[in-house]
């Protein structure tokens, strides 16, 4: 019973899949972020306008957790224009409300291990102008 169990979970994260896109405002921070994952990596990209300035990059997507309509995804910055934000983590949810609107929470970047990963933390969402797809 346990090795079926293994199966399906191996089964629902291969079949899992994460896309589109959206721009979320948390007070003067607007942020637009665009997914593809299938399975359990891909790749998210980010522009985020901000009192501190514009920052925009690019995560590789390494860990997804997918609980009914709502996916909470973290990786690694590979590319940024701002290059201190190079190798942090970056952990964010996604909630698809079919055709009602999309929740998001903007991107929290951190070192890698010294927070949570797309396994675990609350976050923030907000509703989001754009559309994403979870499955």
């Amino acid at each position: 019973m346990l090795r079926a169990s293994f199966l399906t979970a191996a089964l629902a994260s291969i079949a899992a899949s994460v896309n589109g896109s959206g721009t979320v405002t948390f007070g003067s921070s607007v942020e637009h972020i665009s997914v593809s994952v299938s399975g359990s990596s891909g790749r998210a990209t980010f522009q985020d306008r901000a009192a501190g300035g514009n920052v925009n990059g690019q995560i590789a997507i390494n860990c997804v957790n997918i609980v009914g309509n709502t996916a909470t995804l973290s990786g690694l910055v590979t590319h940024s224009n701002k290059k201190s934000m190079i190798g942090q983590e970056g952990v964010f949810r996604i909630v698809d409300n079919g055709r009602r609107t999309d929740m998001a929470s903007i991107i929290n970047f951190h070192q890698p291990g010294t927070s949570t990963d797309c396994n675990a933390g609350e976050f923030d969402v907000a509703p989001v102008k754009g559309d994403f797809t979870v499955r």
